[in-house]
């Protein structure tokens, strides 16, 4: 007993863990609520035929489990998700073998079609519901999640665990009892129900296949449409500096007027630009009057300023030479910062040595700026500008024709007139593309460029059942790491209707395919019992009746014994009176009502016989013509004394040698006339004989004989209305009748009363003979001329 226990618990075990990792791997995306419901399935099955075994293989296969998933997988398989997922597939198996239970002990879940109907219902429907909601608290706490919609997950769950329970627990019951279905039945059963579950499962597959790949390529596209839309928003920034830069560049001199007007027609609202900065070179030598201009222009006492290394704004120290910010747009907010030496940035933030080495835009690390009491991290996008290049060497009186032999002109070198600086925000702008329905994707945004990693938008991504992508990329002389995840997982997900169509439509038609074919089973199995039954109740039949035939038989034979004993002597007193001579009326009476008397009891012993199979008729070749001549001659000398006339009329069909019963026909055809003479009630008869040959076998044969009146019909006879009353009259009065229907059925015949055209009535019987060959012929030729000689 304890051999056959660890036999079982170490099924269980395999079974158990090969079943959750194929469920994982198969179904996808891959997710650890995938293996809950067909476990759960599996152990139920295995939980009906073996009892408490399979819960002792789903404790010690667990954390083997759950070290497997976390490894081959990756996938976090804590304590709680699986000590919930284990609590699940006991529960769906005690549940399950409690509603099952009846039918699998009385074994009565294939007897029938509704028995088998209300069977699956309880193991797949019903029984699946467990599972399924415990996979909804398992994704919660496998999506660190509790919002969203998780109907999918429900239904997806169910239907697993459903088609599992409903192609493998039916299959596990029909190989265990080999017994009540043949090895034929198995093979279909088990055979169909494999291949149907492939078919279903292939299709589930492809859909499945097909739904992640659409996911996967809308969450591709996504990527690709935020990666534009970046580096859409990165070239306009990118613009603006360059006009405002090529503003500067080509005027000598620029007013605060024009560059407010400069800088209003190309700025714009909801722009990720917040300010436009023009920092101009101030040597120290000009300080005191560049510092006296400015207060003068901006309406403002305006110093130039420095930063301090802990941040704080104060008066600049004494250098070569300034860039103050002095043009701000727009400079309400902004005001805080005029008068702000740019050189003064730290190093890590901008390093003004590259702005002025570098003919591209320079962009610094996210800061955090203090503008009117508002902080919001911004970055810093900053250009040198340098002067026209200036040509000599070309005279002013020079003409054109003594150009050519002028100096080459020399350019001199460019003249840093300041630097364009803008103040980018770019936060609103992620918001607006996180917050898009269309794209439906988290970002977060991290500044790589050096060691340390800084964030400009966003926290760090749940990534769990979701799909992933990071973006590298460059902006001016900055990296930026753009990680990207799904907003909500796969299972939290609203499905498109062709998810739900074949996850529905799939289902049921799984269930209805094999509910079909457990339902011929159950029906062949259900005719089976029938038959048996039937069976059965005609084998009792039979018995009863074998039983009263062979009491009845009995009881004739004991009859006949004891009236033959009266009868024997009664004859010897009829023989004893006429020896003395007392030969009257009355004793020839006697002596005929003694003959009559016997000839009765001979027929009820022959009926007797006929009904209890006693009687074989034989095969014998015989002179059939010779054989009618008799009958002719003895049938007009008995009909001679009572009046009465039968003719013979014998078909050309009709052969001289028949292999039959010579005694049965004799009696066949003594019992016709005479009760042809009671039914059709006419003292003149004719007999017509003809042979039908059987087309199958020519050397079988049909030998009909037909009785009818000599004398014409005196008018039309309703052929039901006279066999009705005929067999009621011959069934009540006739027993010859009776007796010649029994011979024809001895000689696989029949008899049966009809009506000819004309209106009279006839006598139809019918007898199986077979048609004596040439040998068989020579054969009684030569016997009956032996016997002559």
């Amino acid at each position: 007993m304890m051999r056959h226990h660890f036999t079982h618990t170490l099924i269980a075990a395999i079974l158990y863990f090969l079943t959750a990792m194929a469920s994982i791997y198969m179904l996808n995306p891959q997710s650890i609520v995938n293996f809950v419901g067909p476990s759960a399935a599996l152990m139920s099955g295995l939980l009906l035929i073996w009892s408490v075994t399979p819960f002792i293989a789903v404790l010690i296969a667990s954390p083997v489990l759950a070290l497997c998933i976390r490894y081959y997988y990756q996938l976090d398989a804590s304590l709680a998700v699986m000590t919930i997922a284990v609590l699940a597939i006991t529960l769906q198996g005690v549940w399950t073998r409690h509603l099952a239970y009846r039918f699998i002990h009385y074994k009565k879940w294939i007897n029938s079609r509704k028995h088998l109907f209300f069977f699956l219902l309880r193991i797949g429907p019903i029984g699946s519901l467990v599972s399924a909601s415990a996979v909804l608290v398992i994704s919660m706490l496998d999506n660190q999640v509790m919002q969203g919609s998780f109907i999918y997950t429900f239904m997806s769950t169910w239907s697993a665990s459903m088609l599992v329970a409903v192609f493998f627990i039916p299959l596990l019951l029909v190989i265990k009892n080999r017994e009540e279905f043949i090895f034929t039945k198995r093979l279909f059963v088990g055979g169909t129900s494999l291949l149907g579950g492939l078919v279903i499962f292939l299709l589930l597959k492809t859909s499945q296949y097909e739904q992640q790949h659409y996911r996967q390529a809308l969450f591709m596209q996504s990527t690709l449409e935020i990666q534009r839309l970046m580096l859409a928003e990165i070239e306009i920034i990118e613009n603006k500096i360059n006009s405002i830069s090529a503003f500067f560049k080509a005027s000598e001199n620029v007013s605060l007027t024009e560059f407010n007007l400069f800088s209003k027609s190309i700025f714009k609202q909801h722009s990720s630009v917040r300010a436009i900065e023009w920092a101009p070179i101030v040597p120290f030598t000009e300080r005191k009057a560049f510092e006296t201009q400015g207060t003068i222009t901006l309406q403002q006492d305006y110093k130039i300023k420095e930063r301090l290394a802990n941040g704080k704004i104060t008066i600049a120290q004494a250098r070569n030479r300034y860039a103050p910010l002095y043009y701000i747009y727009p400079q309400h907010g902004n005001r805080v910062v005029l008068g702000l030496d740019v050189y003064s940035n730290p190093q890590q933030i901008l390093s003004m040595k590259n702005v002025e080495n570098s003919n591209d835009i320079i962009a610094s690390a996210p800061i955090m700026l203090k503008q009117d009491e508002l902080s919001s991290p911004a970055m810093l996008f900053s250009k040198a500008v340098y002067s026209m290049p200036v040509t000599t060497g070309v005279t002013k009186n020079a003409t054109l024709k003594n150009v050519p032999e002028q100096k080459i002109s020399v350019i001199k070198d460019k003249k840093l007139l300041g630097f364009v600086v803008a103040v980018v925000q770019l936060e609103p702008f992620f918001e607006r593309l996180a917050k898009q329905k269309s794209l439906d994707i988290n970002l977060f945004i991290q500044d790589i460029s050096n060691n340390k990693q800084l964030t400009l938008f966003g926290q760090n991504l749940a990534v769990k059942n979701r799909y992933t992508d990071t973006i590298n990329l460059p902006v001016f002389s900055r990296n930026w790491q753009i990680n990207l995840a799904e907003k909500k997982t796969w299972f939290s997900q609203e499905q498109s209707w062709q998810a739900w169509a074949v996850l529905i439509g799939g289902t049921v038609g799984a269930v209805l395919f094999q509910m079909l074919v457990l339902m011929m089973a159950a029906y062949s199995r259900e005719l089976a019992l029938q038959v048996n039954v039937k069976t059965r109740a005609l084998i009792v039949a039979k018995e009863k009746s074998e039983n009263k035939s062979s009491a009845k038989s009995n009881f004739l034979q004991v009859l006949n014994t004891e009236l033959r004993v009266p009868l024997q002597a009664l004859k010897s007193f009829v023989e004893q009176l006429k020896k003395k001579g007392i030969n009257n009326k009355e004793v020839t009476g006697i002596s005929h009502a003694g003959s009559n008397i016997s000839l009765l009891l001979d027929t009820m012993m022959d009926l007797s016989n006929i009904e209890s199979g006693k009687i074989t008729p034989k095969t014998d070749c015989f002179d059939f013509y010779g054989f009618l001549q008799r009958m002719e001659s003895v049938i007009k000398a008995s009909n001679h004394s009572a009046s009465k006339s039968t003719f013979f009329l014998i078909d050309e069909s009709v052969p001289p040698y028949i292999n039959s019963d010579e005694l049965y026909i004799q009696k066949l055809l003594h019992c016709l006339i005479e009760s042809a003479h009671q039914v059709l009630e006419t003292d003149m008869l004719r007999l017509s004989i003809k042979l039908h040959t059987h087309k199958a076998q020519k050397s079988s044969a049909s030998l009909f004989f037909t009785l009818s009146s000599l004398q014409p019909a005196t008018g039309g006879l309703n052929t039901e209305v006279f066999t009705q009353q005929k067999y009621k009259q011959a069934n009540s009065g006739s027993t010859v009748l009776a007796m010649a229907i029994k011979y024809s059925q001895l000689l696989r015949g029949d008899t049966n009363l009809g009506v000819l055209s004309s209106g009279a009535g006839v006598i139809n019987s019918s007898i199986k003979v077979i048609v004596s060959s040439p040998e068989e012929q020579e054969a009684q030729q030569a016997l009956t001329f032996d016997l002559l000689e």
